[in-house]
């Protein structure tokens, strides 16, 4: 009685370990979520190369003498709330289709309001004069 009562122990055991090694392995790209896995890796490298793209426009904008302080501080911060957008929607492990097209959005709209700020003519000044590029004629 002792050594079934001992075995079937063991064999539940066994049984639960086994089943939580199968369920720790799905989120690290096991057979259960790898696909959506791929995919979420797939949009954190899109998302990624567009936000160091957008970052290398505003800082030579910047070098160029197109953005004021304020413009660039602006623009910085947009940045970094679409950064935090993306650290939040990451938090479970992954990025699903609805999460990236939130993100593509945000950085969509931080796109066009980069080149609304680097065009708009609004020069950073030099030694407390404006700048000539800011002068009409």
């Amino acid at each position: 009685m002792k050594s079934t009562l001992i075995n079937t122990t063991l064999g539940m055991l066994a049984l639960g370990l086994m089943a939580s090694g199968a369920q720790a392995d799905w989120d690290r790209g096991g057979h259960a979520y790898k696909p959506a896995f791929q995919q979420s890796q797939a949009y954190g490298q899109q998302i990624d190369t567009r936000q160091d793209r957008q970052a290398a426009r505003i800082l030579a904008a910047k070098r160029a003498g197109r953005l004021s302080r304020y413009e660039f501080r602006e623009l910085m911060h947009e940045q970094h709330r679409i950064r935090a957008m993306e650290q939040h929607f990451r938090a479970d492990g992954f990025i699903n289709a609805r999460e990236f097209m939130r993100i593509e959005r945000a950085l969509d709209l931080a796109s066009r309001t980069i080149k609304a700020e680097t065009h708009d003519r609004q020069a950073r000044s030099a030694y407390g004069r404006p700048s000539s590029f800011n002068q009409a004629g």
